[in-house]
């Protein structure tokens, strides 16, 4: 009889331990109320002057909430491309299983969101954020605050930029300039 007490206290404990993880987890995680942030790109070239006209996208993905989408849009005559937030009602407990598990596991599912802009300029180009250094990580350059900035030109010859935000960040305001190569 003993042995049937042990075993019944051991799967209780175990199951108020996975609860405790998952109650820690949710209380850990931050609510916010996007998938992704309000986000204004602004292009110039490498005077300052808008470029206008120039194709800007965003994707982006919720893993709490399993959304995903993208928009695109092309700059104003000020140069600047603006999108709207993309809402989610996530609280403290939203994908609670899921953050416990990537916190506990080797090969963590991760969670909150991302997004990535891209902007085509036409032709070939020089692109950098402006006002921020880069810092080259990998095939990739990071900026001060994270944004993770990449260039490469595409089928037609065109040069493609492309930011991805850090998930925490809930505004985007970002300038990039650039200068046609001849």
């Amino acid at each position: 009889m003993r042995t049937k007490v042990k075993f019944f206290s051991l799967i209780s404990g175990l199951l108020v331990l996975v609860a405790c993880l998952l109650c820690f987890g949710g209380v850990l995680s931050t609510p916010r109320d996007f998938s992704s942030p309000q986000t204004m790109i602004r292009l110039v070239d490498d005077s300052g002057s808008p470029l206008g006209g120039i194709e800007v996208g965003r994707n982006w993905y919720d893993s709490d909430c399993n959304k995903e989408g993208s928009e695109t849009a092309v700059s104003d005559r000020a140069g600047i491309s603006v999108f709207p937030k993309v809402p989610a009602s996530v609280g403290l407990f939203t994908g609670a299983w899921r953050k416990a598990y990537s916190k506990l596991g080797m090969c963590g599912s991760g969670n909150g969101t991302y997004t990535t802009i891209y902007v085509r300029y036409h032709g070939l180009c020089e692109v950098v954020p402006r006002g921020k250094p880069l810092h080259p990580v990998g095939q990739s350059n990071q900026d001060p605050d994270g944004v993770w900035f990449n260039s490469s030109v595409d089928s037609q010859s065109n040069t493609m930029a492309s930011l991805t935000f850090p998930h925490k960040t809930r505004s985007i305001k970002y300038v990039l300039s650039s200068r046609s190569q001849k």
